[in-house]
This record gives C-alpha cells, structure tokens and sequence, in this order.
C-alpha cells in the first residue's frame, strides 16, 4: 500500500527545512535505515532548493508542492514549480566539481536510486526523486 502527503511551501528559504522534517518523522515510523532517510532528505533539499530560486525565482508569493509517495521497500518525492525548468536531457555536469554552487543536480544522483525531471501535465516542471529504503540495521554507521 502506498501513502501519499502533499505539502506547498512559499518559495522562501526559511522554508526549505520543512520538506526533509516531514520526511524524517514519516520515515522514521518505517522500518529502514536511517542514513536512507539523511540520504533521500539532503537529495529532497537540494530539490527544493532548486525549485525555490531557479524556478520560481524566490518569489514568496509563488507555491512549490512537494509530493510524498511512501510505499514499500521506497519512497518517491516530487517536487514542482513554476518556472520554465532546464535542459535536462542535455545536460552536463560542470568540469569544476569544487566549486560553491551547481553541484545540486550531482547530489541528487548520488542520493537517490532513480531522478527524473519532466513536465507535469498542468505545466508545473518537475523533479522525482526514487529511494529504495535500506532496512533497519543496514547503517553504516550502526
């Protein structure tokens, strides 16, 4: 069985936390690892982020949404905004990995089993983001 959660945020930095608390307090009702949870969380802020100041050009009047699918073993989040998105079937990472901005597409991949971006039927573009969820005990870390 699969549950779905919807959450729209002003595109506000202030707000960007929200997404990866509710995914963090969802998640931690699941049997699975934690670091899947940290994993898919920083790949969702970066997301957001993107979807705050490139797509809707931090305009706190303009809403992303954020969309939680919880099912078993993973968890898809989308998120979608307003602007005109990018190209991102052609698209390259940079040469100059150590640089302080545009590695957020290169996290996404790395933290995330499937990323896809598209445009939703209403216009919205879109990131998704796939998870499958390590069980409970598989932490590195544990």
């Amino acid at each position: 069985m699969t549950s779905k959660l919807s959450i729209r945020l002003p595109s506000r930095m202030e707000y960007l936390g929200v997404p990866d608390v509710v995914l963090m307090e969802v998640g931690g009702e699941l049997d699975c690892a934690r670091r899947s949870l940290e994993e898919l969380g920083t790949a969702v802020i970066e997301a957001c982020t993107n979807a705050m100041e490139h797509g809707n050009c931090l305009d706190g009047g303009t809403e992303i949404e954020v969309v939680l699918e919880v099912g078993d073993p993973a968890i898809t989040v989308t998120v979608l905004d307003h602007g005109p998105g990018f190209d991102f079937v052609g698209w390259q990472p940079s040469e100059e990995l150590m640089r302080q901005r545009g590695r957020g597409i290169l996290i996404m991949r790395e933290f995330t089993d499937q990323l896809s971006f598209g445009r939703h039927p209403d216009g919205r573009f879109f990131v998704r983001l796939v998870k499958t969820l390590a069980a409970a005990g598989d932490d590195d870390d544990a």
